[in-house]
């Protein structure tokens, strides 16, 4: 009779052990969040993470799978699927990762930075969702504008967008080499040209024409000035164009004669017949007082009369 009470007994002890189930310690590790349950095994991974109100997507990661029966004491690993914006220089990417940190994320997408580039994150900082991840490469170069000479550390983009983060304005009339819209890399020089223009107004010299006309009460081969020629005079205004101080051209965009040239008239002989081209005193060796000119005629002859 004792004996059949024990037996009795341990088959009730049993009974209730298999009803209620064995526990077990659970360890949930969750984007550097450590939770520890105990629960009832056996049960599927996600059963336990019901239980433990840890809610995953069908995006994350869950290790063992979440159909995996768990039977003692485990670790139960989740990485959260991270929707993260990667913007290198303006560009922009959108991309996932499961956990992990910004360091494992570039190395899966290839991305190796430079000496010359930065990110607003650490490396070892854990993803997380929606976190943006911005690289900025920085180019050592030239500006030359103003009568000056500056070497700057200047971010990737256009010409004209690193003038506007170096609050370089730039005139209408102004030169930019090379042209605003050229990217900038390692070295580039920009040169800035100031360009601006003034009117400017001068006096200037008219010159005279010359005009000869015949003249038949002169012999031919003479010539008189009859009108002296005189100069007049005008008021020039010029578009002077100058860059960085200097002319560098000019055109005329008005004239206002002021006093109009006299020409010069020349008289010019046409009367045909013998006439003096030429006479020649010699004097007498005795008396210098006297002698004779030697005198010779358009027609080539000579007359010689004494004086």
């Amino acid at each position: 009779m004792k004996k059949g009470k024990v037996a009795a007994g341990a088959f009730l002890l049993l009974t209730l052990l298999t009803a209620c189930g064995k526990k077990a310690d659970i360890t949930i590790h969750d984007g550097g969040v450590d939770t520890k349950v105990e629960v009832s095994v056996p049960k599927t991974v996600d059963e336990i993470l019901k239980e433990a109100e840890i809610t995953v997507s069908d995006e994350d990661i869950v290790e063992p799978a979440r159909d995996a029966e768990i039977q003692d004491m485990a670790e139960i690993h989740v990485r959260r699927m991270h929707h993260v914006t990667i913007i290198t220089d303006g560009d922009k990417k959108e991309t996932q990762y499961a956990g992990g940190t910004v360091k494992d994320l570039l190395a899966e997408e290839g991305i190796t930075l430079s000496s010359a580039q930065s990110m607003n994150v650490k490396e070892d900082a854990p993803l997380t969702e929606g976190m943006e991840i911005v690289i900025t490469t920085s180019y050592g170069i030239t500006v030359t504008h103003d009568g000056k000479t500056e070497q700057v550390d200047a971010g990737a983009g256009t010409v004209g967008e690193i003038l506007t983060k170096l609050g370089i304005s730039i005139g209408k009339d102004d030169t930019v080499t090379p042209s605003l819209d050229t990217a900038v890399s390692e070295g580039t020089r920009i040169v800035i040209c100031r360009v601006t223009y003034e009117e400017v107004k001068q006096t200037e010299e008219i010159p005279f024409d010359t005009l000869r006309k015949d003249d038949g009460s002169l012999k031919k081969g003479t010539e008189e000035t009859d009108t002296v020629g005189i100069p007049g005079e005008k008021e020039t205004t010029y578009r002077v164009k100058l860059v960085d101080g200097k002319e560098e051209s000019r055109e005329v965009i008005g004239e206002t004669v002021t006093k109009e040239p006299v020409n010069e008239v020349i008289l010019v002989g046409t009367k045909e017949g013998r006439y003096e081209v030429s006479r020649v005193a010699v004097p007498n060796c005795a008396d210098g007082s006297h002698g004779y000119y030697e005198i010779t005629y358009s027609d080539g002859s000579k007359e010689y009369v004494e004086y």
